[in-house]
């Protein structure tokens, strides 16, 4: 059998990425495991406005909800205002109305209700009415978003940012190094790994993407708690056999990585996407190693080494 039918073998079907395009395209995944994909006619935001807020990243989260608490109480206070503060009992004569306005709505709005100021009438009670009641409802949605937020499962693997073909056996290898960041321990952890080539048609110079499935040396672990190298040796059958560092870039090749694993600290599965392309190809380096024993027998592990080379002597 030759060595191209021995790398069809290892070729794969459209994993839902496309395999057809009229001009060359970027990478398909990011380096964070976001798709580089542009959606036109999904779900407009407000209809899915709950699945943005739960994945907001945490400071603009945080500035929504202080942003909403303040604008909140500025559309009462401009009510209380309108309506006239001399139906709102208890405000300081030497105090500014609208502040004392805004204070009055940011205790209604909590229920907090220190007393010293009181609404007067039927008009003013009603509206204080109507703001506890969206106090109340407002703080259950943030409440619900909050726990929605951190009962969400989640990764700390942090990849090497380059991978590399290096010699390894007496042969070339292609390897990556991942690390869980977090001091939990991963269990049954499972890598797969796909890689994409591109090649363009000259005459209808339509560019057509194909994708490997790229086995490895050892794919599944039953703990994880170290580095883990991924090494996939480049034997007669790999589709990066006989390929030069060049001639990979040229052909746009992308390292599409899934990692199944089961997060003992949320008792459930957990998933991490990850992406090497462009640039992040290296060769005639290999990693460092990022631990060791100390004095005392106690491996020592740098998370932050994870991506240290060294050239090849």
């Amino acid at each position: 059998m030759g060595v191209k039918e021995e790398i069809n073998q290892y070729e794969s079907q459209d994993p839902g990425l496309g395999t057809a395009y009229q001009k060359s395209v970027k990478r398909i995944l990011n380096e964070d495991g976001s798709y580089n994909i542009k959606r036109i006619g999904t779900i407009r935001l407000l209809k899915d406005f709950y699945k943005y807020l739960v994945e907001l990243n945490a400071w603009k989260f945080g500035f929504f909800l202080v942003g909403s608490f303040l604008i909140a109480n500025l559309f009462f206070a401009g009510i209380y205002c309108w309506i006239g503060t001399e139906h709102l009992h208890g405000i300081n004569p030497n105090q500014n109305a609208f502040i004392a306005a805004y204070y009055f709505s940011a205790q209604t709005f909590t229920t907090v209700g220190y007393g010293a100021i009181a609404p007067v009438g039927n008009l003013t009670s009603f509206i204080a009415a109507m703001e506890a009641f969206v106090g109340l409802i407002a703080f259950a949605i943030a409440t619900g978003l909050i726990y929605g937020r951190f009962s969400r499962p989640s990764t700390k693997i942090a990849f090497s940012h380059n991978v590399i073909i290096t010699p390894h056996k007496d042969k070339m290898a292609l390897m990556f190094k991942i690390v869980n960041q977090r001091n939990s321990v991963l269990l049954n952890t499972k890598v797969h790994v796909l890689l994409s080539l591109v090649n363009e048609n000259p005459d209808t110079h339509v560019v057509n993407r194909k994708y490997f499935n790229i086995p490895l040396e050892v794919d599944f672990v039953r703990y994880f708690p170290l580095t883990w190298t991924l090494v996939h040796v480049i034997n007669d059958d790999s589709p990066l056999y006989d390929m030069s560092l060049s001639e990979v870039r040229e052909k746009l090749a992308e390292l599409l990585i899934i990692i199944e694993a089961f997060d003992e600290t949320y008792s459930q599965t957990v998933v991490r996407k990850h992406s090497y392309a462009e640039h992040q190809w290296a060769t005639g380096v290999k990693f460092k190693k990022n631990f060791s024993a100390d004095d005392t027998g106690i491996i020592v592990l740098n998370i932050n080494e994870i991506s240290d080379l060294e050239v090849l002597s």
